[in-house]
Parts: C-alpha cells; sequence; structure tokens
C-alpha cells in the first residue's frame, strides 16, 4: 500500500515537472520566433552595408520606424572611416553618412535630455525624415508617458516633438 502511494507521488511529480519544463520550452521557441524578424533585418542591413558601402566592421544596429521604416548599421568601412549606413526597409535605398557629418548618439540624447522634462531615454535610433537623417529619441517625461524627440542628424535641432502618448 505504502509502496503504491510513494510510486503515484513520483509520477504525480514527475507529470509537473515535465509540464513546467513543456512550458518553458515553448516560452522559449515564442521568444525565438519573435525575435526572428529584426535578426533577420539586421543580417540583411549589415550585408547591404558591406556591399554598397564598404563596411568592415559594424559597431552599433539601430531600427527606426516613423513613417517608413530603417535599419541603420554603425561601423567602420574599408577605409578606416566611421560611418552610418541607413538602409531603407526594401532594401532598394541606401543612405551613408560619416559619422563626424552630424552628432552623436550621445550628444542626441543630451540635447533631449537638456529640455528638463526626461525621466528616463527608452530608445535611440538613427533614421531617415522628410529625406533627412535624424536621430529619434524616445522617453519617459516626469509624469511617465512617452514622448519623442525627432533630431536633425547634421545641426542637432528638434525637427520634432511628439509629447504624452
Amino acid at each position: 500500500m505504502k509502496r503504491t502511494t510513494r510510486i503515484k507521488k513520483k509520477t504525480k511529480y514527475r507529470l509537473w515537472y515535465l509540464g513546467v519544463l513543456t512550458v518553458l520550452v515553448l516560452v522559449l521557441v515564442i521568444f525565438n520566433l519573435a525575435l526572428s524578424p529584426m535578426r533577420n533585418a539586421k543580417k540583411q542591413a549589415t550585408q547591404l552595408a558591406q556591399q554598397y558601402a564598404g563596411l568592415k566592421e559594424e559597431t552599433a544596429f539601430y531600427h527606426y520606424n516613423r513613417n517608413h521604416t530603417y535599419y541603420t548599421v554603425a561601423g567602420t568601412n574599408d577605409k578606416k572611416q566611421k560611418i552610418y549606413a541607413i538602409v531603407a526597409q526594401n532594401g532598394k535605398k541606401i543612405n551613408v553618412y560619416q559619422q563626424n557629418e552630424g552628432i552623436s548618439e550621445a550628444s542626441a540624447k543630451k540635447i533631449t535630455q537638456q529640455t528638463g522634462n526626461v525621466k528616463k531615454i527608452t530608445h535611440t535610433a538613427l533614421g531617415m525624415h522628410k529625406n533627412k537623417p535624424v536621430w529619434e529619441i524616445s522617453y519617459l517625461n516626469s509624469y511617465g508617458n512617452l514622448c519623442y524627440d525627432i533630431l536633425d542628424f547634421k545641426t542637432g535641432k528638434v525637427v520634432k516633438t511628439i509629447q504624452n502618448i
């Protein structure tokens, strides 16, 4: 009788562990599938930057999504110049800029923080807005609302501000 009870308990625990393990595996698979499109976009943008901009070493990757989607690869080209290669989502247009032609990511963040209402910067991205390179800085303001600043890459001037989303 005791032996039967012990076997039932072991079976119960094994089934419970199997259930937990199954759930964990499913979560990992779903997470992997969710990230797959971004990994593919990064891979494609990097390949295009290597092919058309002479990218040799990648140092950063940005995803910009306003009216159009752009993927930006930062790095060094074959002439040892620091560049940004901004690739349209369809891969048909690539804009290449030397990093010293405009403001850095850190400078863009600093400009946004100087507005005085920034609690936490949540995301930065380099992309194209009205055919000009821009930094997009998303942040939470002091009220916890999501806000965006779009800054001109070359001048650092605020092109557009979206508040309290």
